[in-house]
């Protein structure tokens, strides 16, 4: 069985990659006491540091996080692993007398935390495996996309159903478990949900300019050590935005601008399917971020009402 449900109170921070999620988390730390549990799939793998724009040294001694480098990126990990870790840390930070703040744009994640999923009870069958890639390989991806959309609209919303691997590991979820987790044992506490929502042309812009600086920053040094030591081109995480277009820039295929360019376009891709997901949960409450920075006064001001008022 899951944990006892935590009866202290739970923040989450939401929104789209590039919104500026991070920024305002950290701002509210300096008046909230809060430990921020990280809500991104990416930044749970050890090595894997700018391409997933992870809270750096500072931000970090700045403010307790949780949830991040746990895994080698060549093992396995799922919302199952996440949320039941996840679920153990909000209780010891409820027992310290702070808040778990849990911030990111994984959707499932937050989702399954909040609500109080548990996957544990999920069979990993490999005959259902070895079935359905032989029904991919048949019928071909679109009809195995259309089938899981059909049957899951609100995880198809966040999964890259262009990708055969993501299509197949989701189909494996869908029909392994019956549909979904097992049982649920929501939060029982008090929850306060924050979006931030910027104007397209806002967000398609920080975006853009956050695919460029994941190259200056290094990202192509990055992805050469991980391959290095041993992590696959073709693996999980090296699939992530940034990380299978520098192995092409590394492979001699690509150029460095167009690696930046398909980043770019598969992130505003992704931010959309985030967009999709978030708005579908009536709690969220949006803050309109425009063009001021995550850490702006005016913008933590406004988050700072919103989540006083939810917890009041």
């Amino acid at each position: 069985m899951p944990p006892e449900a935590s009866t202290g109170p739970l923040i989450a921070i939401v929104g789209p990659t590039a919104s500026g999620k991070t920024d305002l988390a950290l701002a509210l730390a300096a008046s909230w006491p809060v430990e921020i549990i990280v809500a991104d799939s990416r930044q749970a793998y050890r090595g894997m540091d700018i391409g997933t724009a992870k809270p750096d040294r500072d931000a970090q001694a700045r403010v307790p996080h949780h949830l991040i480098d746990l895994v080698e990126p060549a093992e396995r990990f799922s919302v199952a692993h996440w949320v039941g870790l996840a679920r153990a840390v909000v209780q010891e930070i409820a027992e310290r007398g702070r808040i778990p703040m849990v911030v990111g744009g994984t959707g499932l994640y937050v989702s399954a935390l909040v609500d109080g999923h548990d996957y544990v009870g999920q069979p990993w069958s490999p005959e259902i495996r070895r079935r359905l890639t032989d029904e991919l390989a048949a019928n071909g991806l679109a009809a195995m996309a259309a089938r899981f959309a059909a049957a899951e609209p609100d995880a198809a919303a966040v999964t890259d159903l262009a990708n055969p691997r993501r299509v197949l590991r989701a189909m494996e979820r869908f029909e392994g478990g019956g549909g979904g987790p097992v049982r649920n044992v929501p939060h029982a506490g008090r929850v306060a949900m924050i979006g931030l929502t910027r104007p397209r042309d806002e967000l398609v812009r920080r975006i853009d300019e956050r695919a460029a600086s994941l190259f200056a920053q290094g990202l192509l040094d990055e992805v050469r050590h991980l391959m290095t030591v041993g992590t696959a081109g073709h693996s999980h995480p090296m699939t992530g935005h940034g990380y299978a277009e520098a192995a092409r820039v590394l492979a001699g295929e690509w150029s460095i601008e167009e690696a930046v360019r398909v980043t770019a376009l598969r992130t505003r891709q992704y931010a959309k399917r985030q967009l999709t997901w978030f708005r579908r949960d009536p709690r969220i409450v949006w803050i309109g971020a425009g063009d001021r920075a995550g850490d702006d006064p005016t913008l933590v001001a406004e988050a700072d009402r919103v989540l006083r008022a939810a917890l009041s």
